[in-house]
């Protein structure tokens, strides 16, 4: 739905397990962004370091099962977040779609508790940390318990709009894509609405646009709701 993200000389470009990685410079913009209400220079920095670890780990989630299923993924963090590309071929059934956009979620969750076995570990122990490394705890459990959750949501393009778009299709075949699109304009709409009434504008921003997006593409492909 936000189309493969164009390369720039800017970007930068390494390898993590065998899996090409590129991150498009708006990707610390964004971060950037969202992290200068701390209004300190080392909590921006290392909420900055937090989301890209996280959004990172999750793609390599996607990435990696991808590769054990046989295909040759890449890997792109942008200004949305990121994705983990690779070119499907007839064998890639539903129930594999399903698992791969699982697969992501279920990496941040992984990490979530590995990041509470550290949290209890320093608390049996009674090892003091840094106000920083705290508050990178607590930022890294935050991202990849809520950002899971919130990805799961039967929103397309999120994780949980892809694996509510194929389950549709295993009964639905034929418009499947269609119903998805649909449960994703009324979930999106009802989440915008929900946030905005709890002050998070954030969310009510995105999920906004998320579900303008599904309705965008419901107009365009079906010519109507």
């Amino acid at each position: 739905m936000f189309g493969h993200v164009t390369q720039t000389p800017y970007d930068i470009e390494f390898s993590l397990l065998g899996i090409p990685v590129r991150i498009h410079p708006f990707f610390w913009l964004i971060s950037l962004l969202f992290g200068w209400g701390l209004g300190q220079a080392d909590l921006i920095v290392i909420w900055m370091l937090c989301v890209f670890v996280s959004i990172l780990i999750h793609e390599m989630g996607h990435a990696l099962l991808t590769r054990a299923l046989g295909y040759h993924p890449h890997i792109v963090l942008h200004q949305f977040g990121g994705y983990a590309s690779f070119v499907p071929d007839s064998q890639f059934s539903l129930w594999k779609s399903i698992a791969v956009s699982f697969a992501g979620p279920l990496a941040g969750f992984i990490f979530f508790g590995v990041i509470i076995a550290v949290e209890i570990v320093l608390a049996m122990t009674e090892t003091r940390v840094s106000p920083q490394l705290g508050f990178a705890i607590v930022s890294l459990q935050w991202i990849n318990l809520w950002w899971g959750l919130v990805n799961l949501l039967p929103v397309l393009p999120l994780d949980g709009g892809q694996i509510c778009r194929d389950f549709i299709r295993m009964f639905r075949r034929g418009d499947g894509e269609r119903w998805a699109l649909r449960i994703g304009v009324v979930v999106g709409a009802a989440i915008a609405v929900f946030a905005f009434q709890l002050g998070d504008r954030y969310i009510a921003i995105m999920f906004g646009i998320l579900g303008f997006f599904n309705f965008r593409d419901l107009q365009e492909r079906y010519g109507g709701f």
